[in-house]
């Protein structure tokens, strides 16, 4: 969780574990990603996110750093939801769906575009019967 120092003074934080531990120092207005209790016992504030944005992560493919967007999974769930109350589309056909295309919007945006789904026939029509609004 995300905190952030509204004091006017340095706090020293010690991170780490019972005998292999350092000490940062947080400046005033700067932020830390701490655990709640332990940001709560420093007396930080938390720090609100912005939840429209979904949040970025720095990863390797090989030896190239890429980034990758989190979706929350909230969304997942209902999207997976909505997938499996689609007579036809079990809960296993609604994780390779999810695999292709991660969001309804994703999903949405290939039938307007009347773009070819990786799927059955019958699973195609389905879609494209459920989202081809």
């Amino acid at each position: 969780m995300k905190f952030i120092n509204k004091s006017n003074k340095n706090v020293e934080v010690r991170i780490g574990k019972r005998f292999d531990y350092s000490w940062i120092t947080v400046k005033p207005g700067k932020t830390i990603d701490l655990p709640k209790e332990k940001g709560m016992r420093y007396e930080f504030e938390k720090v609100l996110e912005n939840k429209s944005k979904p949040k970025v992560t720095e990863g390797k493919i090989g030896k190239t750093k890429v980034e990758t967007k989190q979706i929350s999974k909230k969304k997942i769930d209902d999207y997976k939801r909505k997938l499996v109350l689609i007579k036809g589309i079990s809960s296993k056909t609604s994780k390779d769906i999810i695999k292709v295309f991660p969001t309804e919007k994703d999903l949405l945006k290939a039938i307007s575009n009347k773009e070819s789904i990786p799927f059955r026939d019958d699973i195609e029509k389905k879609l494209r019967n459920e989202y081809g609004r």
